[in-house]
């Protein structure tokens, strides 16, 4: 009976042994399976996008004064001098607007988890034009009592044909993908305009014995660079990793600029080739006006995903 109870405590030993070796091989031949976890989404460091949108021009009306250089017929008419020079005279209303789009770099730093302090630049070729004119009348009667009447019209054409600017961001973090933010700072940008000029003058009292004096059309041109400042703000969402969409609203000035057109000669008929009066115009163009356009970025400082071991 001893040795029988022996060999069963032997056998139980045997089994319990071998459950306990085999339980501990299972732990340590378990798979570890590594799960990624979605990074939260980072707004600073550098991106750079792409932009598009539609410029609307502010200060609308366009004034243009006429000068004479030269009056030949006041000394020898007994007029005043310059007295046909409002025939140039008068206000234009030109409605600026057209089509934008260009590129953006930027940098953004995280102040706070919820405040973005940054910088960014963009360049944008612009078609953003207006076209108007304006009528002005001038008369005076000279020594022998003849009316002396002059009529023009000045068509000008004037906007921006590039915008670029380096401004300041502070966004605050709404949601982890959603930012808003205010912008401002330095604005440049390519300011054009064209201005042509045409009139006519005549007798009507006597047409016969005083007819009509030819008056020469003139035009004038600008082209220049424009510094100014700009200012808005918009949203901006992470809708991928890395990649952002972007709304936001600007206003730019950019100042005025004058420019003045060529001499336009009163040509006198009984002396053809004669020049009786000398006229220039002037013309004032505020370059300002509103932005609203969209873009797309892509941002280079986005973290690996931290990762997670499942036990």
């Amino acid at each position: 009976m001893k040795r029988l109870a022996a060999a069963i405590v032997c056998v139980l030993s045997g089994v319990g042994a071998a459950h306990v070796e085999e339980v501990a091989l299972a732990k340590v031949v378990a798979p570890v399976v590594v799960v990624p976890v979605p990074p939260p989404p980072l707004w600073g460091g550098v991106y750079v996008g792409l932009n598009a949108g539609w410029g609307f021009g502010g200060s609308n009306d366009v004034p243009t004064v006429g000068t004479s250089i030269f009056d030949w017929a006041s000394g020898a008419l007994g007029m005043p001098f310059g007295f046909s020079s409002p025939y140039i005279t008068g206000l234009a209303r030109i409605e600026q607007s057209g089509f934008l789009g260009g590129a953006q770099l930027g940098y953004n730093y995280l102040w706070s988890p919820d405040v973005l302090l940054g910088v960014e630049t963009d360049i944008d070729g612009a078609i953003i034009r207006g076209f108007g004119s304006s009528q002005g009348f001038a008369g005076q009667t000279d020594a022998h009592g003849l009316l002396h009447l002059q009529t023009g019209v000045v068509s000008t054409r004037a906007g921006l044909s590039w915008l670029g600017s380096l401004r300041g961001r502070l966004g605050y973090v709404v949601a982890p993908t959603l930012l808003v933010f205010g912008t401002g700072g330095l604005a440049y940008g390519g300011g054009v305009a064209d201005v042509f000029t045409y009139g006519a003058h005549w007798h009507p009292q006597d047409p016969i014995d005083h007819p009509d004096n030819p008056v020469t059309p003139s035009w004038g041109n600008y082209s220049d660079t424009r510094v100014g400042w700009i200012a808005g703000g918009g949203f901006e969402w992470m809708f991928a990793p890395r990649w952002s969409l972007k709304v936001e609203g600007l206003y730019y000035d950019l100042g005025e600029a004058t420019l003045a057109t060529a001499p336009s000669a009163v040509i006198n008929p009984a002396a053809p080739g004669s020049i009786a009066i000398l006229n220039v115009g002037t013309t004032r163009v505020k370059y300002d006006g509103a932005i609203a356009r969209f873009g797309v970025n892509y941002h280079f400082d986005w973290v690996d995903s931290p990762v997670a071991i499942a036990k």
